[in-house]
């Protein structure tokens, strides 16, 4: 393993969740498991890797790594997500992985978050391990599993947002609540590198974000319109949904001041 510095540092870390994990594990055989995860895990890891990260703990179907070790860098972010794109690429090019007769199709979430962290060794019994602590650690983490609610893929907040650069292209996503956090979080959907640009993505994210505008504005038929443009696409469908009940509450509200007036 590489000599790192021990103590603060600031970088990026960034969680990937292989889904439907605990089915798949129910179809297959230990053995059949344990191959599984190593012909999906190793090129995840070797990415990694080749993006100047290091892998902090792998826990079955699940990988933590971080960026910006090696020496102070102003790019862990814009690795982490090259990273985490790659990480699709190369998901997508395995699909499915075959274990004996059994196909089995394959997809991930990935959370990633950059901040504050401490770099240290931690005794686990009697065996010293690498690794990074922090709320930063925790927000990635949370990012990851917020995926499963937006069925989105790569999610991250403003901290990542601010240090990544143009070619990427984000969606603004919505603003939710973290356990420990006094203010709802702005998150966003991590969509392609601008190299790789789909004129239709880029399309419904112009329709998705001026809808969130209007969403926030209170506006909601206008958002109502807008996030109709692309309804196939869960998020939206979930910011309809909301933008009615925030409309039906109005309207009530405004009918009960009238009965009362």
């Amino acid at each position: 393993m590489k000599k790192f510095a021990r103590g603060n540092m600031r970088g990026t870390v960034l969680f990937i969740d292989i889904k439907n994990f605990l089915g798949i594990s129910g179809i297959l055989s230990p053995k059949e498991t344990c191959q599984f995860v190593m012909e999906v895990i190793e090129p995840l890891s070797d990415s990694i890797q080749e993006h100047h990260g290091y892998v902090c703990q792998i826990q079955g179907d699940a990988i933590m790594a971080v960026f910006g070790l090696e020496k102070p860098q102003n790019n862990h972010a814009d690795n982490a997500i090259e990273c985490a794109l790659e990480m699709q690429k190369i998901l997508s090019s395995i699909n499915p992985v075959k274990i004996n007769k059994i196909r089995i199709p394959l997809s991930a979430r990935i959370g990633i978050c950059s901040g504050d962290l401490y770099a240290c060794d931690i005794n686990v019994a009697g065996r010293k391990e690498f690794t990074v602590l922090g709320k930063t650690v925790n927000l990635a983490s949370r990012y990851q599993k917020i995926n499963k609610f937006y069925n989105t893929k790569i999610l991250i907040d403003e901290a990542v947002f601010a240090y990544i650069k143009n070619e990427i292209v984000t969606k603004k996503l919505d603003k939710v609540e973290i356990e420990g956090c006094s203010e709802r979080t702005q998150i966003y959907e991590v969509l392609f590198a601008g190299a790789n640009s789909n004129l239709d993505a880029f399309q419904r994210k112009v329709h998705y974000e001026k809808g969130l505008t209007h969403y926030l504005q209170g506006n909601w038929d206008e958002a109502i319109e807008c996030f109709s443009r692309i309804a196939e696409d869960n998020a939206s469908y979930l910011m309809i949904k909301r933008c009615k009940q925030r409309k039906a509450l109005l309207e009530s509200s405004l009918s009960s001041e009238k009965i009362d007036t």
